[in-house]
């Protein structure tokens, strides 16, 4: 119990600290609850709204009054907020796909017939819907007055005190994903530039790379994702800014902080707006069509790859020094030599190696259709595979069933999401990317290292 009061006091000063960031002048009451509310959470209300039998439930905590005191001319707000356990947090299953008992019962009854067929059927639909983008989804720039650019060209005084100039860094989330990875790195560099770090997280889910946040006291993590409604998210955007004196912006995937851009730009032009992206996803084109949208409020867009860099020139009309081709390659390793290929011709022995969260876009029901094949013909040419799985989302169940389906749990090798990834890629011989469409992934990356 003394370990759940610790963690919950560190999560009251998160919900304290965006409240009085958002609201420094008025009076806040934060009503808090344990897990789980018997209201949405969160949300803000009028203080004038008459309190609810909802805050009798067992798992309401209390509540936290912060600012000056309310009076008739000063009428305050009224927050209300769920804390997460950390058991909740560390069973929650990565976003990315339907969970696979919701699936619509035709689909799976195609996959109970073949697995391999359900998953042709479901590509041929994603690749309709690819030539379809540009009618389904917008695919032009919004449009910004050049004005709101030339109002300041100076940083305001704003009401920081003097602090040290600092970067606002938004990731979509805090599970392992090469944009995530990214976004890590970023951290890093700005800290090593001296700038202090503010951090937001778009999306809740999994929080496997929390751990590896650099362990700096210029470091903050705010849990917007967790204590504040999305549509007030660019005013508190914005109060940061002034209150904390921040000259940059990073985005790594990060929806709110996009929505952020107008008020960004309309009242702190002084900051300069840099994204990252990495793959234009089927579905709807993905984070770099939503870059683009915005790309009249971004001064430099970052792709990993040049089908990226022609996507933006074609679709968006982006040219110049705006758009910046930065390849996931460490600097320091470009003139090392490759690693020589292990595998070779009549080994009897061969490792395999599939990475990647179990969503369709990864399509670990394609790799399991390999693995299968690939043990039979082995078994026919004296091979001994071994294969190695390694991830988590709403496919899991599905493999695992599929693994017994097709008799491969003796010589498949299921990991969780945390493990170390460049270890087992060193002692594999082939790595498995079926993906239905795919950038240029990270662990191509590590593969390439081993």
């Amino acid at each position: 119990m003394s370990q759940d009061r610790e963690y919950i006091d560190q999560e009251i000063a998160q919900i304290r600290f965006i409240y009085e960031t958002l609201y420094p002048e008025t009076p806040v009451e934060t009503h808090m609850w344990w897990e789980k509310a018997k209201l949405p959470t969160p949300a803000v209300q009028p203080q004038e709204m008459a309190y609810g039998a909802e805050m009798m439930a067992l798992t309401y905590i209390g509540n936290l009054r912060t600012g000056p005191q309310e009076t008739p001319a000063l009428p305050g707000k009224r927050v209300f907020v769920t804390i997460p356990s950390p058991r909740q947090v560390a069973v929650r299953e990565s976003a990315g796909g339907v969970p696979w008992h919701k699936r619509p019962r035709k689909y799976r009854a195609i996959h109970a017939l073949s697995p391999i067929l359900a998953e042709q059927m479901k590509y041929q639909i994603e690749a309709r819907r690819f030539r379809k983008l540009p009618a389904r989804h917008k695919f032009s720039r919004l449009a910004c007055s050049r004005g709101i650019f030339e109002t300041q060209k100076m940083a305001p005084e704003g009401r920081h005190g003097g602090k040290d100039p600092a970067i606002l860094i938004g990731l979509h989330w805090l599970d392992v994903g090469g944009a995530e990875s990214l976004g890590i790195d970023s951290i890093q560099w700005a800290l090593d530039a001296g700038l202090r770090v503010f951090v937001m997280v778009g999306q809740q889910g999994p929080e496997r790379l929390l751990a590896k946040l650099p362990d700096d006291p210029r470091l903050q993590l705010i849990r917007t994702d967790r204590y504040l409604p999305r549509s007030q998210t660019s005013g508190f955007v914005s109060q940061l800014i002034a209150q904390e004196n921040i000259i940059l912006t990073h985005n790594h995937h990060c929806v709110p902080l996009y929505d952020a851009l107008p008020t960004i730009k309309l009242r702190h032009p002084h900051v300069v707006n840099i994204d990252s992206t990495h793959i234009v996803e089927y579905a709807d084109g993905g984070y770099p069509r939503i870059s683009g949208v915005w790309s009249n409020y971004i001064d430099h867009h970052h792709v990993i790859s040049g089908d990226l860099e022609r996507f933006y020139k074609e679709q968006f009309r982006v040219y110049g020094s705006k758009l910046v081709l930065g390849r996931l390659l460490d600097d320091s390793r470009r003139g090392a030599e490759v690693a020589p290929v292990r595998i070779k011709a009549g080994q009897s022995r061969c490792r395999v190696a599939f990475v990647g969260r179990m969503v369709h876009q990864k399509r670990p029901v394609v790799a399991l259709s390999i693995i299968r094949r690939l043990r039979a013909w082995g078994k026919r040419n004296g091979v001994e595979f071994r294969f190695d799985m390694v991830g988590e989302g709403p496919y899991r169940g599905a493999v695992e069933h599929l693994l017994t389906r097709y008799r491969l749990t003796d010589v498949v090798h299921l990991h969780p999401a945390g493990t170390d990834v460049p270890t087992l890629l060193g002692e594999s011989d082939i790595l498995l990317v079926p993906s239905s469409n795919e950038g240029l992934a990270l662990v191509c990356y590590e593969a390439i290292e081993a």
